[in-house]
């Protein structure tokens, strides 16, 4: 099961889809004249940014999750079968959108865009 935390309590999805996550590169080569091998410095990658989807059965509890990620804040995804998606972040570089599913016309899915954070 997938949790969200965040300042006011915990939002619950029935499902989290379409997660995807990149991380900058931050290590500079520096080509030199006259030498096949170039100086490189080293830096630390950058935190994880991407998206992810979340799927709720009921309209009134992504309208109220589609709230709660348009507030400024810092949140925390865990999840017991997926820990490699464990972190905390924060809402940025997209848009929020929360829409009903176009095949079942029944259950509603809210996308996120993240970037981690270091609490």
């Amino acid at each position: 099961m997938t949790t969200i935390t965040h300042d006011a309590g915990v939002i619950t999805p029935q499902l989290v889809d379409g997660y995807q996550a990149s991380s900058e590169a931050r290590t500079i080569v520096h080509p030199i004249l006259n030498r096949s091998n170039p100086d490189i410095t080293f830096r630390a990658p950058g935190l994880r940014t991407g998206s992810f989807r979340c799927l709720f059965p009921v309209e009134a509890d992504a309208v109220a999750a589609f709230a709660v990620f348009r507030t400024p804040q810092v949140l925390t995804i865990a999840d017991d079968d997926r820990p490699g998606i464990v972190m905390s972040f924060v809402v940025a570089d997209g848009d929020i959108s929360v829409e009903l599913d176009d095949e079942t016309r029944d259950v509603w899915w809210v996308e996120i865009p993240f970037q981690e954070v270091i609490q």
